[in-house]
This record gives structure tokens, sequence and C-alpha cells, in this order.
């Protein structure tokens, strides 16, 4: 239901690159390519991204021509984030009076922490629009901030979701003086001021280095002969072209476990699951739960955002690993790794190559202490011991294992280590081994706990190493254990089957109404099988060709089987409302329909499930309230039922939680601060179809 011809996927990770191509229509691999991340490249992570293609195009040969898209996921923005290479941020702040004082303070962020040891600095501007603003005092603001030494901008007023305009003219002015900027707005529709500057300066401060990778990567395409829409898999699961990757590179942050979860929904089938994604240098854990990859929103270093990601623990332990020694033996197994260190691993070299070796002790970076454990042969080469080799060393990588090497090679290797340890080779890899995989099953029994996993719930094993390490954190934690197959490339494969994209283009000639061609995109897109609530619509004209062109881009649902799903009939929509809510379908009724979802109830109250056209089923909740009307009478509604629900704490209100369905767009209104906020943000959604809109009040 994805769409027919050879769909290619491209995993950036920390260590490999990884390009797949796979058939749209039976969803089966077709050809694959893996070569090591070019991060010390002249041009970066796009070059091995050429590479990867280049390599998989050769594998493909005459058939490459069926290529017909391009997606990849990506690690750089979370990377960026952890080491902190960011740009220094301007943040400008915007308000008006009487409210000058609360937007000057909630538009100062100060030192924002990404990460332990990690921070972006900003310096704020505030300029007060009681008035109006003029291009002068935005231009003087910039200048003061270029002197302080930022190279990008965020741009936060207040109300600015409803009333852009400041936004978009400090932005502008920022652009035209070369400095990356972004708008609050742009990021999200919801109110709360501190939040959408948080989050424009976390999007600010990777743009830069965004726009020189996104700039590289379509060369890359260019150079291995591509011409075909590109895709950037966004961490919520959905999707984006490479302009908004630009601009909304924050919105990727959680790209790769998006990735693996997705591939893992599709390929398995299964309904919950706990999903680790072991590759060289870190590995990822994220949950399937009641068939559906759980989403958060993102929280840096304690600080919430806007932007919402795959639910994912993020651990520095995984295939390429590094021990660093102590005074008693192994103090700790990771974060740094062989490929940091720029080594080998000793597994995949040849036996005779230890025959006389040395353990030496390195620091992998520079600062780092010279405890981590490498071994240096005779004619002074030097290889790492990885926990991969460890696991190689007692003959733990299943046969054919992308993570196999040589067993004999791994326990010669460790010898020296063993002298050290005054063990035995076999002991001296276990104790490496159980070092990564404590810090890993620590994770996996942290994510279950937080989503009451029962202990059957399976850990399915993915990326290069999670042949290697998963099955040893299944044992260690009493779990069950699944081994996907093309488990080392599987995140590739979920780019490639999750993206989705649709163009409709209409003379310039004579009047065009863009809603309605975006309307129509929208559609296109949804019908090729992407999830509504993911589609996104971008109209530009073409003045060289005459034409307005509408482009939505979208992707499948992180839900099982939704890859291969071709549109259900009604009864079937109902019985996956049923099994959502576990009820029996007889008290379940249809509530209303918008173009794209069905809404059942029980009993006009109670339990209520979204049903979308493919029959996955986004919303499940036990509902205070539920209702359905047209234009200004859902808004009237509304406002009554959110006035009624709500309670008064004396200091503050609570409000209930709110989604509205309206059109392909599922809103949730939660983190709205005042009544007034969610039926404007209603309004805004209503205004844009002319079908019904349906309320739900969460209890």
């Amino acid at each position: 239901m994805i769409g027919s011809g050879l769909r290619v996927g491209v995993d950036v990770g920390g260590t490999f690159t990884k390009a797949v191509a796979v058939d749209g229509r039976t969803l089966e691999l077709q050809a694959l390519a893996a070569v090591p991340t070019t991060h010390e490249a002249a041009e970066g992570v796009s070059e091995g991204v050429g590479l990867a293609l280049r390599k998989l195009l050769a594998e493909l040969g005459p058939a490459r021509s069926g290529v017909t898209l391009v997606s990849f996921s990506t690690t750089q923005a979370m990377n960026a984030l952890l080491e902190g290479d960011v740009a220094r941020v301007g943040v400008v702040g915007i308000g008006t009076a009487p409210d000058l004082r609360p937007a000057r303070k909630r538009t100062k962020v100060g030192e924002v922490k990404l990460a332990p040891g990690r921070a972006l600095a900003t310096e704020h501007e505030f300029l007060d629009a009681t008035h109006g603003l003029t291009e002068a005092e935005v231009d003087a603001a910039l200048e003061r901030l270029a002197e302080a030494g930022c190279t990008a901008v965020a741009v936060s007023g207040a109300f600015a979701v409803d009333a852009p305009a400041y936004e978009r003219l400090v932005a502008e002015r920022a652009l035209a003086r070369g400095l990356p900027a972004c708008a609050g707005h742009e990021l999200t529709g919801s109110y709360g001021l501190e939040t959408r500057t948080v989050s424009a300066a976390i999007n600010a401060c990777i743009l830069p280095v965004v726009e020189r990778a996104a700039a590289l990567v379509a060369r890359a395409l260019a150079g291995a002969g591509l011409d075909v829409p590109l895709l950037v898999l966004r961490g919520d699961g959905g999707a984006m072209g490479v302009d908004a990757f630009r601009r909304q590179p924050s919105f990727t942050v959680g790209s790769g476990p998006a990735a693996g979860v997705a591939a893992a929904l599709h390929e398995l089938g299964i309904s919950e699951g706990i999903v680790v994604e072991c590759g060289g240098t870190s590995s990822n854990v994220s949950v399937v739960k009641r068939g559906r990859a759980v989403l958060r929103t993102l929280r840096v270093m304690g600080r919430p955002t806007c932007i919402r990601s795959i639910d994912s623990w993020v651990v520095g332990a995984a295939g390429g690993s590094l021990a660093r020694l102590g005074r008693r033996g192994i103090a700790e197994v990771g974060p740094r790794s062989a490929h940091i260190a720029g080594l080998p691993y000793a597994s995949f070299a040849p036996e005779e190559a230890f025959d006389g070796a040395e353990l030496e002790l390195i620091a992998p970076r520079a600062g780092d202490p010279d405890a981590y454990a490498v071994v240096r042969t005779r004619t002074g080469e030097r290889y790492a011991l990885t926990t991969t080799c460890a696991a190689n060393a007692l003959g733990l990588v299943p046969a054919h294992a992308y993570a196999e090497g040589s067993r004999a090679a791994a326990l010669a290797a460790f010898q020296p280590l063993a002298r050290r340890l005054r063990t035995t080779p076999e002991a001296a890899a276990r104790k490496v081994l159980d070092g990564a995989v404590a810090r890993i099953a620590e994770a996996v029994a942290e994510a279950a706990r937080q989503n009451e996993l029962d202990p059957a719930v399976p850990v399915v094993a993915l990326g290069g190493a999670g042949a290697a390490l998963v099955p040893e954190v299944a044992r260690a934690l009493g779990r069950p254990y699944v081994l996907p197959r093309h488990a080392e490339v599987l995140s590739s494969i979920g780019a490639a089957l999750s993206l989705v994209r649709a163009e409709v283009t209409r003379s310039a000639v004579g009047e065009l109404e863009p809603l309605g061609l975006a309307h129509e995109a929208e559609r296109a897109c949804v019908s090729l099988g992407a999830a509504p609530a993911t589609v996104t619509v971008e109209t530009s004209f073409e003045p060289l060709e005459g034409v307005v062109r509408a482009v939505a881009t979208g992707a499948v649902a992180l839900e099982t089987g939704a890859a291969g799903r071709e549109p259900p009939p009604e009864p079937a929509r109902l019985q996956a409302a049923a099994e959502a809510l576990a009820l029996d379908e007889s008290l379940l009724s249809l509530l209303a329909r918008t173009e794209y979802y069905s809404v059942y109830s029980e009993n006009g109250s109670g339990r209520v499930a979204v049903v979308d056209p493919l029959g996955a089923v986004p919303v499940a909740e036990n509902a205070r309230s539920v209702f359905a009307a047209d234009g200004e009478d859902f808004l009237r509604r509304l406002a009554h039922e959110v006035g009624e629900s709500s309670r008064n704490l004396g200091v503050a209100t609570m409000l209930p939680r709110v989604v509205v369905v309206c059109g392909s767009r599922i809103l949730d209104l939660s983190e709205a601060r005042r009544a007034e906020d969610i039926v404007d943000a209603a309004r805004r959604a209503v205004a844009a179809y002319e079908s019904p809109a349906i309320a739900l009040l969460a209890r």
C-alpha cells in the first residue's frame, strides 16, 4: 500500500552508513550496501551517503532505473546536541503592552544545558512591538547579536502563533544578513512562550551544521545519479522534505530510533516489544506498546520543548565499546568506542596477527585518560578489544550474523588483557561483555518499568551488534529475545518503507485555490499509505514552468503491519476500535466521520477510538465528553465543554486534556494554559477544512 517501484533507505549511524533498496510492492529487500560513516571526511557524513548509494546502485545494476524515492534517517541533530557542536544563538523576544514584562522574562532563556558538560549559549534582545516594528529596529538588534558572536537567530514573540508577522519580519531580516534563523511559530502552534523560545533556540543552534549537511547530501545524490525525491524521517515517525529539514532539523531528533521501530513494526508485526538497536558507539532502546510506538515530548536536560519523538533511551555502550581499566580491573565499558579511537576490531583480523601482542592503554580522544584497553601487535598495529570481539571470543554470535568474526582471533587478542587481569581470555572477554550488557539492560529495565510491560514482552535486536549483545541483555533480564531478518540494516529498511510523497501541479493560468490544491496533495499522500496526522504540505509557484506545485510528505503509521495494509471495510474499522479499547464491538457506535477519520464511542461518551483510513488507531481515550459539530457551532460547544470540565483550584485553573480531530489533523491541546488558547487553536484548524470537527475531553 506504499506505492510501487524501488525505495532506497539510508541510515546514517555513528559507525556505519547503510543503504538498502526495497520493493515497494512486496516489501522485500533487493540490495544492500554499508560503508563506514565518514565523520572526518572533508564533506562530513554526506560523503559516506554518496559512497553507500554508489555501492548500492552498482549492486542493483540495470534495476537502478526503478528507484522512485530515497529516504534517510539521521542522528546528526541528536549528535550535534549531545556533543555540543552547536552555534551561539541570538534570541530575539517580541512583546506588546501590557504584557511586556512577562514576555521579556519568558524569552530570556540564558544558557540551555544540552547534555552533561555541554550547553547552548544564548544572547538576548527584546523588541517592544506595541506600536509596530521597523526594519531599522530589527536590524539594530541583529547587529548587536552578531557583534556578540551569534551565528544563528531564534525569534519568539508573545501570541505569535496567532499573529506571526513580527516573527517573520525578524527572521527575514536575519536571513538577509546571512544568519540562519527560525521562528517559534514555525515549530508549533501551541501556546507557552518559554517552551516555544527554548524549542526555537535548540532548533536554531543546529541550523548551520544541518544547512551544510543538507547541501552536501543533495550533491551526493546528484553524484550518485539519482534524480528522485529525497525525504527525511522525523523523530516522531513523520516525514519531511530536504527544505523542511533545513528549517526544522530539531524534528529529526530520534530519527534513527524511529526508523528502527518502524522496521520492527512492519517486519515482525509485534504488538508489544522493547526494541534495542546496537550500533558501534551507542545503543537505542525504544518501546512498542499495543501495536504502536511510544512517543514523548522531548525534554532537554529537564527543560520541556515542543519537539515530539520516539521515546528512547540512548546508552553509551554498543558493539564497538572499549573497556576502561581502573586499579582493580575493568572500571567501565564505553562510552568510547573503536570508531572514536579509529581502530579496527580484533575479531575481524587474522589470528596470527596477535602472536606476541601486548596490552596497551590509550586515550581515544584528547582529554581522556590513558586507560582504554587495546592490543598492539609485534608490527606496531593497534586493534580494539570491543564488546563484539568479546561476544565472538565466547562463541555467542550466531553464524552468518553481521557481527560474526573469528573466535580464534578474538581469544588470541584477549590474551594480553587476561594476563593483566590475571584470568583466562574467556573470563576477560566475559568481563568486557558483561560491562556493556549491564548498561544496556539497565535502560531496557527502566523502559519496561515506565511502560508497565509484562516480563513476557520480548527484546528485539537491531543493528550490526544486535545479534552479539541483545541476546545477553535478554538473558540477564529473563526476557524472550527476537532477531529479525536483516537485523543489521533494518533501520534502513524502515526508512525506505516508512516515507510517502505525493505531488500535484496545476497550471497557474486563471484562478487557483492553494488550499484546495494542498488538500488534493494531502489526499493523494494518504491514499499511498501515509497516516493522515503525519502529512505536511508545501505549495510553491514555479514561474518558469507557469505552475503551482503542492508537495505532500508523510509516513506510514508507526503501528504493526501498517506498511502492507489496504484500506479496510467499515466492519474492520469498528473491530480495530474495539480491540484498541478492549471492548465488545456491540458497545461501540460511529459518532462521526471526517474525510480521513472514523470516530467510535461508547454510548456517546466513555471510551473513544479514532480510526484512520488504513485501520490504524492513533487515539484511544477514556473521555469525559466527546462531540462532533460544524464550524462556529463546534467552537461554541467546545468553549462550553472546556468551561464545564475545568476545575478552579483557587490559585490556578486545571483544564481538561482536549484532543481535536479535524480533517487530517489530530491536535493534542493538553499543554494549553487557558481555555481561550484551546478554542483559538481549534478555530485555526476548523478554518482549514469543511468537514465536521470532533472534540474529545479526556478524564
